[in-house]
């Protein structure tokens, strides 16, 4: 074979071999990865963002996110705990995760005062302060809901059909995984555990005394009367509590005027 015709097989299987990579790199297709932090702990709602169609997803509570991309695009990762990342799709496709390092704030310096040796003196100065503002509201964040419960520990939205036909990664794991079911249970545990506390805080002796005027046995009385009969539980608001503990008390005295609460 002369040396002409084999200069013209090479030079045609490069143009044949560059027009391939030409238009695989301009193919669109959705590429799937994960966010993680510095130990490799998945990062939820940070904002996966294609620079080049400014089109993108959220991570949800895996750290998993799908965007559309080409090969020579470039994704932009932004979360507010974390510093935001540029990185190509390339890169991403190879490692299929993405590690953020996490952002260091400057707060401001802490001074302590001395308020002074008597009640006035504190009273005065706490009048005077300026309205104290968290960290987030400072920045504009939403206040969390104290009520709110995480969609990892709701029973329901982890059972529903909606969560298996939007990300049936997350609704396997949630339903599945031993480690997952437990945290759930002892989630509950904890947060009925504070409720019931909160509720046996409103109706200690002490509050009942407050309320009641009563001591002694006679607040004994009224104590083993209203244990009796009380409905609220630890799932009512306080303000039910204190609804149903005036309602009894008025009924106690009722009944004491009648002579009706011989034991």
């Amino acid at each position: 074979m002369s040396f002409r015709i084999l200069f013209l097989i090479i030079c045609t299987q490069f143009l044949f071999q560059s027009r391939l990579l030409a238009q695989s790199s301009d193919q669109i297709y959705k590429l799937s990865g994960i966010v993680y932090d510095e130990t490799y702990a998945p990062i939820s709602a940070s904002h996966v963002i294609n620079i080049n169609s400014q089109k993108g997803d959220v991570t949800d509570s895996l750290g998993i996110f799908h965007v559309l991309v080409t090969s020579s695009d470039t994704l932009l990762i932004r979360n507010i705990a974390f510093r935001d990342t540029l990185v190509s799709v390339m890169e991403v496709h190879a490692n299929r995760h993405i590690r953020l390092k996490r952002r260091r704030y400057q707060l401001p310096e802490a001074r302590i005062f001395e308020w002074g040796s008597s009640y006035d003196d504190f009273r005065e100065a706490f009048i005077g302060m300026p309205v104290q503002r968290s960290f987030g509201a400072a920045m504009g964040l939403p206040q969390q809901d104290p009520d709110n419960v995480p969609l990892e520990m709701n029973e329901k939205a982890v059972k529903s059909a909606g969560l298996l036909l939007t990300n049936p990664v997350s609704f396997f794991y949630y339903n599945f995984n031993k480690h997952a079911k437990s945290a759930r249970k002892v989630y509950w545990l904890e947060k009925n555990q504070e409720k019931q506390d909160q509720f046996e805080a409103i109706v200690t002796a002490e509050n009942l005394s407050a309320l009641t005027g009563l001591t002694g046995l006679e607040l004994e009385d009224f104590q083993i009367f209203f244990a009796q009969r009380i409905v609220c539980d630890m799932h009512c608001s306080e303000l039910e509590v204190l609804n149903e503990i005036h309602g009894l008390w008025k009924v106690y005295q009722d009944l004491r005027e009648r002579g009706m609460l011989n034991n």
